[in-house]
């Protein structure tokens, strides 16, 4: 396991590709952020796709950049899943605009509960090993 914590996020790399990300309270959360978290998780497990949690300490801000960066081809390449955890009622309705909005290229899906959202990438892992 292994452990990276930003200014503005932190994060912990399970051995078995699982990510729990947190970003943190109040940060403005940009671009940067997501690109310097694919290669954080690139770098410690190469040639592996990720599963990623994500969750918020409480609200923040992403820029329309890290929208984009985070629904793009190119970050999905070294993503298997996303799924997006909160019980914060900003952010939830944040989450949800950018799964129909911007579309991301990653299977992603939003949970109001921490444990739905492990279930269900524990599914994607057992799926995509058939």
């Amino acid at each position: 396991m292994q452990t990276f914590d930003t200014q503005n996020f932190s994060m912990i790399i399970h051995p078995n590709c699982l990510i729990e990300f947190k970003i943190k309270k109040g940060v403005s959360f940009t671009a940067k952020d997501v690109w310097l978290s694919r290669d954080l998780s690139v770098k410690h497990m190469p040639g592996k796709k990720f599963y990623v949690l994500t969750e918020a300490e409480d609200e923040f801000m992403p820029t329309q950049d890290a929208r984009r960066a985070g629904a793009s081809k190119e970050y999905a390449e070294h993503v298997a899943a996303h799924a997006f955890f909160t019980k914060n009622i900003t952010l939830k309705i944040m989450g949800n605009l950018f799964i129909k909005v911007s579309r991301p290229y990653v299977k992603t899906k939003f949970f109001d509960e921490r444990e739905l959202a492990l279930e269900w990438l524990n599914k994607q892992m057992l799926t995509n090993k058939n």
